[in-house]
């Protein structure tokens, strides 16, 4: 015979007992959850600040390496070798192509807030890229550079009356085709002048290529300047003009860091979510920097035919809100008094934003 169960023996919880577990549940739970959404802001703002370095990183190196071209004219220095120390001088035939003398130039706008830019304060003496597709101006600093490209070819005659020079070879490189074409920029030069012009009409491919670069009798250089004849061994090279600035392609997009090439027309997006730039150049001689200036000094074309180096600083920005916990505060921006100190500039919300910097010097202005 078994004995029944015994009497008040327990058969579930108690409300308490039932109480007090929920509570370590919610306890627990809440637990998890604090630690999961701190473990994911933690990773979102990681991965917007890992974006950011990468952005600022390779936009400062395109910068630096155009900087560092900016101004060659097929030789190791600026100096003219028959100028007893003088600088080379550049002769543009043709002024209307566009193009500039100098190696570089800038620009900076009236007011640096707020972004983007109403049209008054667009930089003054800058003549913005247009045309279908071309992102327009956002805010910041301008940053102009002429430079040589592509393989130098030796000139082996020259006609100033019917405005043609001849060249070596007219292949492209390593390949097949005309190297100079219609309407390329190209620059003529040795280590004493140089003349910038546009190609016309269509040369052949092949050796002993004739390349136009007038219409009409134009001379090559200018008075005073020595000869570019064949018996002086100039060289001539594919020529562009590139401006870096910060662009909007259209009505709420992010702001960009684009790079317009007057070559090709086109304007190129180098990295996206770049709102601001900055740049100061240092002004010098013999390759000492003696002060450093920004546009808006003012600078005038002795400056900028002195500049040795650039400093370029740029302001990335990430494109998550609330990946900063709050608006951050940036030193950014000197004034043309004191360009080399950054002012407070504060963001206007909470995404991660951060200042990139990096300095580059001219190479041919090195002496």
């Amino acid at each position: 015979m078994h004995a029944g169960p015994a009497r008040g023996a327990q058969l579930g919880l108690t409300l308490i007992e039932m109480m007090v577990s929920i509570t370590i549940g919610l306890l627990v739970v809440g637990a998890v959850t604090y630690l999961y959404i701190g473990s994911k802001g933690a990773y979102r703002g990681n991965e917007a600040l890992a974006r950011i370095q990468d952005a600022g990183r390779f936009a400062l190196d395109s910068i630096t390496r155009d900087v560092r071209r900016a101004g060659a004219l097929g030789c190791s220095s600026a100096v003219s070798v028959a100028g007893q120390g003088a600088p080379i001088t550049v002769n543009v035939i043709a002024p209307g192509l566009g193009v500039q003398p100098v190696p570089i130039q800038g620009f900076e706008p009236s007011q640096y807030q707020p972004l983007p830019l109403p049209t008054s304060a667009w930089p003054s003496g800058w003549t913005p890229p247009t045309g279908s597709g071309t992102p327009t101006y956002w805010g910041g600093d301008v940053l102009q550079l002429q430079i040589a490209t592509g393989v130098p070819v030796r000139v082996t005659a020259e006609d100033t009356t019917a405005g043609t020079i001849t060249i070596a070879n007219n292949t492209v490189p390593n390949g097949s085709g005309a190297y100079f074409k219609a309407n390329n920029y190209a620059v003529l030069g040795n280590c004493s002048a140089a003349a910038i012009f546009r190609v016309f009409g269509s040369p052949s491919a092949g050796a002993s290529a004739v390349v136009s670069y007038a219409s009409a009798p134009v001379p090559l250089t200018t008075s005073g300047q020595f000869s570019l004849a064949a018996d002086t061994y100039p060289t001539v090279q594919h020529y562009d003009q590139v401006t870096y600035y910060i662009g909007q392609a259209y009505a709420n997009a992010p702001p960009a860091l684009y790079r317009y090439s007057l070559s090709s027309g086109q304007a190129e997006e180098l990295v996206g979510n770049v709102e601001d730039m900055d740049v100061v150049y240092g002004i010098g001689t013999n390759g000492a920097i003696t002060t450093y200036k920004k546009p808006g000094t003012p600078m005038n074309a002795a400056d900028f035919a002195n500049v040795i180096s650039v400093r370029v600083s740029l302001i990335a920005v990430g494109d998550q809100q609330g990946a900063a916990p709050v608006a951050q505060t940036l030193l950014f921006h000197g004034t043309d008094g004191t360009p080399l100190t950054p002012v407070a500039q504060a963001a206007p919300d909470t995404k991660l934003r951060q200042v990139f910097n990096t300095t580059a010097a001219l190479r041919d202005r090195l002496q």
